[in-house]
C-alpha cells in the first residue's frame, strides 16, 4: 500500500521498482530509509485509504495477497492494489469468467445480444465480467440479473468504489451487490474520473477474464482497446461478425481482419467458439485467431490493408514506401478496396479504414 501511495508513482512504476529488488517489503524499506520525509507522507496517505476502504465495508487485495484474483496477477501489468466491493470469488472460478466489452451507443441486436450473454453465461455457471457502463457493459450485467445466477458477476470501475460511473448506473450497482456480486478498481478512496483511467481500466477487465468477447464496436472505441489488452494477454478474443453487419460493427470487422479477434455470427456460435478455445487450452494448443483472412478483405489486399488505420489516414506515398509495392498493383488493390466499402479516400490521396 505504502509504494502505490507514493505521489507520482502509477502501476507500472511500482511494479518495476519491486521487480528489481525482488520484494515488495523490500522495495519500501529502502524508499524510505532514502526519501523519510515522502515515506511519511506516503504511509499517512495508505492508512486514509485503508480508513476509508473500511468505512464503505470494502476489502483491499494486494498483489500476492491469496484472494487477488489469480488470472489478473498472471498478465503482464497487474495493479498492485485492488479495492474490492462485494462477494469475492474464490480463486479457482475465475477459469469461468468471461469479458463482455462493447460500444456505449449499442444497437437494438447489440443490446439483446449482451443481455442474452449475461443471462446465459452466468447461468451456465460462468462469471460475468463487464465495465458498468452505458450501453452494452449495463446490458451485460442486467441480463446477468435476470437470470438465475445474478450475484456470478464483476464490474469493473475507472473510479474509486464511492464514485460510481456513469451515475445512471448506481441502481444498477447496487442490484449487483445486493445479489452476491463485485465491485472493483484499482483507483484509491478519493480519486476523481479522469478520461485515461477509462483505458487503464480495460487492462483489468480483460486480465480477470481467460476469454473477451466484443459485441459490438464502431471504428473507434474503447472497446478496441480492451480487445488489444485481451490479445496482448495472451486471452482468447471473439468479435459477433458477419458480413451484413454496417458502420456501427466496424470495429468488429477490424478486429477480425487484423487477426485480434475470431468472428462469431450469434451468441449459439459464441458458445460453441468459447468451449472449443477451452478445450484447446486444456490440450495446450493454440487458440489464436485463424491465419486465413476471416473478415472478408480481398486477399491479395491484405497488405495494404493492414498497413492502413481506422484513426490516422495514410498517404499514398507513405504506403508506397512502407509496402514498396509497383504502383500500379498497389493502385489496384486500394481501388479494390475503396469499391467493396473497406477504406475511404480523402483529399490529397490519403486512404482511412472505413
Amino acid at each position: 500500500m505504502g509504494l502505490a501511495a507514493r505521489t507520482g508513482w502509477g502501476a507500472v512504476a511500482v511494479r518495476r521498482e519491486v521487480e528489481r529488488v525482488g520484494d515488495v517489503r523490500e522495495a519500501w524499506r529502502r524508499w524510505a530509509r532514502e526519501h523519510p520525509e515522502a515515506a511519511q507522507s506516503a504511509r499517512d496517505r495508505a492508512e486514509g485509504w485503508r480508513e476509508q476502504t473500511r468505512q464503505l465495508g470494502a476489502q483491499i487485495l494486494t498483489l500476492g495477497n491469496p484472494r487477488y484474483p489469480p488470472l489478473l496477477a498472471q498478465t503482464p501489468d497487474p495493479p498492485p492494489v485492488l479495492y474490492a466491493l462485494g462477494t469475492v470469488p474464490e480463486a479457482g472460478s475465475w477459469g469461468r469468467a468471461l469479458a463482455v466489452v462493447g460500444t456505449r451507443s449499442c444497437t437494438a441486436r447489440g443490446a439483446t445480444w449482451a443481455k442474452r450473454i449475461g443471462r446465459e453465461w452466468t447461468e451456465a455457471g460462468g462469471r460475468l465480467v463487464s465495465g458498468l457502463a452505458r450501453g452494452i457493459d449495463g446490458r451485460a450485467h442486467a441480463g446477468a440479473l435476470e437470470g438465475a445466477c445474478p450475484g456470478a458477476q464483476v464490474a469493473v470501475l475507472p473510479c474509486s468504489l464511492a464514485s460510481i460511473h456513469p451515475r445512471m448506473h448506481v441502481p444498477l450497482a447496487e442490484r449487483l451487490l445486493d445479489a452476491g456480486g463485485l465491485l472493483v478498481s484499482e483507483q484509491p478512496p478519493g480519486a476523481q474520473v479522469e478520461r485515461w483511467m477509462f483505458a487503464s481500466r480495460n487492462r483489468i477487465l480483460t486480465g480477470l477474464a481467460p476469454s473477451t468477447v466484443v459485441v459490438q464496436s464502431p471504428a473507434r472505441g474503447g472497446s478496441l482497446i480492451s480487445a488489444r489488452c485481451a490479445f496482448d494477454q495472451d486471452r482468447d478474443v471473439f468479435a459477433f461478425w458477419r458480413g451484413d453487419r454496417g458502420a456501427a460493427w466496424a470495429g468488429n470487422r477490424a478486429l477480425v481482419a487484423d487477426d485480434l479477434a475470431r468472428p462469431v455470427r450469434d451468441v449459439e456460435s459464441l458458445w460453441r467458439a468459447v468451449a472449443d478455445a477451452a478445450q484447446a487450452r486444456a490440450r495446450g494448443a493454440s487458440v489464436r485467431p485463424p491465419a486465413p483472412n476471416t473478415a472478408g478483405v480481398p486477399a491479395g489486399c491484405r497488405d495494404v490493408w493492414r498497413a492502413l488505420s481506422a484513426t490516422r489516414p495514410v498517404s499514398w506515398l507513405e504506403l508506397n514506401a512502407r509496402l514498396g509495392l509497383p504502383p500500379a498493383i498497389l493502385d489496384r488493390q486500394l481501388f479494390t478496396l475503396e469499391v467493396q466499402g473497406w477504406i475511404r479516400r480523402l483529399p490529397g490521396r490519403a486512404y482511412l479504414r472505413a
